[in-house]
């Protein structure tokens, strides 16, 4: 069940944990406690497990299954029909309820219990309006799959084009990225190539400064060898006109 619980300073929604009670036993004798879970119980007849809350017991004593069940079931005794159950009443001039008196319920529920009354069940107005129920239901799960399906698909052709469009931006990217890079790589190229004119260049300067500087010193040295001949050819004459003066 709901619960309001307040918790520093707010109401909280939470749900009451429920388990079988032993005075259930004389209003619902059909049950008894799970043994391995006290929040469920077990129908004798149905051979079904159950939560354990007075109204879901409620509900399920009035199925038609269970009814079945119970009419053909040997292991539960007269002593264990239900003592208090509700009146069922139905519409289009006809209603039966079971007798409140223990001593008359076994003729009552087999009375109930025949053939002719599920027949009559399956043909009221309310087994009508049930299967209309069930038809409607079945159309709008119809619908809601339907729907879902087409969402599925517009989903889908959605996603697909997605796919395709990142595909295309990736080739995009990549191909800008390959331009870029052999624009990098020409770019290097270019500097690469200025480099080595300037080297070239710088080499060539150096080359013809040290030609220069050859020059000049083969220059001084010729000139310091033709003063030296010069001074050699006036000590020369001097030395043959002191010869010839000698002599």
């Amino acid at each position: 069940a709901k619960k309001l619980k307040r918790s520093h300073g707010k109401w909280k929604l939470y749900y009451e944990t429920r388990v079988f009670k032993k005075e259930w036993l004389e209003i619902f004798p059909w049950c008894e406690e799970d043994p391995d879970d006290g929040r469920f119980a077990i129908c004798r007849a149905c051979n079904k497990r159950i939560k354990a809350h007075k109204g879901i017991l409620e509900t399920h004593q009035k199925t038609k299954k269970h009814l079945k069940n119970l009419s053909g079931s040997d292991d539960i005794d007269d002593d264990d029909e239900p003592r208090k159950s509700d009146k069922n009443e139905l519409k289009n001039n006809t209603s039966f309820s079971i007798p409140m008196n223990g001593q008359s319920s076994q003729p009552a529920m087999e009375h109930i219990l025949t053939e002719d009354t599920f027949s009559f069940f399956s043909e009221s107005p309310i087994d009508a309006q049930h299967q209309a129920m069930t038809n409607l239901i079945d159309k709008l799960v119809e619908r809601y799959h339907d729907k879902r399906l087409e969402n599925l698909k517009v989903q889908n052709d959605s996603m697909l084009q997605l796919n395709a469009e990142k595909a295309n931006l990736k080739r995009a990217q990549k191909q800008r990225e390959i331009e870029l890079r052999m624009e990098r790589e020409a770019h290097k190229r270019e500097v690469e190539e200025v480099k080595l004119k300037l080297m070239q260049q710088q080499h060539e300067s150096r080359i013809n400064a040290m030609e220069i500087e050859r020059d000049a010193k083969l220059r001084a040295v010729e000139q310091e060898l033709m003063f030296a001949r010069q001074e050699y050819e006036k000590k020369m004459k001097l030395l043959d006109v002191q010869l010839s003066c000698m002599k």
